[in-house]
């Protein structure tokens, strides 16, 4: 059996590969408003996980980089190595070519940026060398929610503007790819999906930044890891994991000095709520919480400026999985650090993270029932009656 993939490029801005998938057609693509790579190549890392999940032998046409290709496989290893009850070896069939002559020094150096804490972080650090900034509609913002990505991309590109980079933006649905065959998005497959970005921008940018999502204390199997992303990258791009060596407070206490970020931090996983950062989920009460360590309490505008205690004690702290609550004790270790033992902010912190099994019950229900249920009805809703479509654009 075989994932069976047919690249073409449409007005050299979109790329779309037509598989078949165990005898099922499914069509993926990613568009940019920059020209992109017009071969096979690009889809290697995100068509060789999805191929690994089924265990199933990649035929790929156009003819795809050789050390791209050399490169899937060495990734394959070493996720084969990390899960290997859940991923499969696969085999390709492809032919290579030798890479095109791409002008080294007129290309740029990219970087993934959402306008979050990692990205400010290695954005910030790499400011001198870094050209462009990389946002994309489909990876932490479905398709659909077209309220919150408008905000989120009209930002992006007066930080851009600001920092005095150019704006790369991409759409892509790859994620429905991985949603319906496979593998699991966050452990195996985002990683892959933003080096198949990194190689399609290969006429623009000659290398790219992936920002760290942990640091060096926290690194375990992950679909984007310092020992992974490297190895996806090309002849034409080089792909490079960063930031590992700071924790979160360490970053927080870096961007805390950029105005740009101040400003525009987006840091929401709660997308349903259309709401650049809803201000009560775990994430964003992590992050006032941090600010708050760092001594910049209250100067993030794009958050509130008051950490409303009742929604720390009731944060449910694994709904992002199980970093909530390791952030939750280290920032608790953090405060203690600072002398603040008994202030109402380390009282309701405590109380998140030592809930006995009945209060945690009540905390879980709540954030199915309420959060996730009517959040789903509402964002239903919007999308039903139309509030949120795009907004409708008059011809010039």
């Amino acid at each position: 059996m075989e994932l069976k993939a047919s690249v073409s490029v449409d007005d050299t801005y979109r790329s779309t590969a037509e598989l078949v998938i165990d005898g099922e057609s499914f069509t993926v693509w990613t568009e940019s408003d920059v020209a992109v790579d017009v071969t096979g190549t690009p889809w290697l890392p995100t068509l060789r996980v999805t191929a690994m999940r089924k265990g199933l032998q990649l035929a790929i046409t156009p003819a795809v980089d050789n050390t791209a290709l050399e490169g899937s496989l060495a990734a394959q290893d070493v996720l084969l190595d990390w899960f290997p009850e859940m991923l499969q070896r696969t085999s390709t069939q492809a032919e290579t070519a030798a890479p095109s002559p791409l002008e080294q020094d007129r290309r740029g150096v990219g970087c993934f940026f959402s306008g979050g804490v990692d990205s400010f972080y290695t954005a910030l650090k790499h400011l001198d060398e870094i050209t462009h900034l990389i946002i994309i509609h489909g990876l932490d913002i479905s398709l659909d929610n077209h309220v919150l990505w408008e905000e989120a991309v009209d930002r992006a590109r007066t930080m851009a503007t600001e920092l005095g980079k150019e704006l790369i933006e991409v759409r892509s649905n790859v994620r429905l790819l991985h949603a319906k065959h496979g593998p699991h998005w966050q452990s195996q497959a985002h990683g892959a999906f933003l080096a198949h970005v990194s190689l399609l921008l290969s006429p623009h940018l000659r290398k790219v930044y992936i920002p760290a999502s942990d640091d060096e204390s926290r690194l375990a199997p992950l679909g984007t890891h310092p020992d992974l992303d490297p190895l996806w990258s090309s002849s034409d791009v080089e792909i490079v994991h960063d930031g590992i060596e700071a924790d979160r407070v360490a970053k927080l206490a870096r961007i805390k000095e950029s105005a740009v970020a101040m400003n525009h931090l987006r840091v929401c996983w709660w997308n349903l709520a259309s709401k650049y950062n809803c201000g009560r989920c775990e994430k964003c009460l992590r992050t006032m919480i941090g600010l708050h360590i760092v001594g910049a309490s209250g100067q993030c505008t794009s958050l509130p400026r008051e950490i409303p205690s009742r929604a720390v004690r009731r944060m449910y702290l694994n709904a992002a999985g199980e970093g909530g609550e390791l952030f939750a004790r280290e920032n608790l270790e953090r405060l203690a650090e600072l002398g603040e033992a008994d202030t109402e902010l380390v009282r309701s912190l405590s109380y998140a993270v030592n809930r006995n099994k009945f209060q945690e019950f009540l905390v879980t229900a709540r954030f199915y029932v309420i959060d996730v249920g009517f959040g789903l009805v509402r964002y239903q809703a919007r999308k039903l009656f139309g509030s949120n479509r795009p907004a409708k654009t008059t011809a010039l």
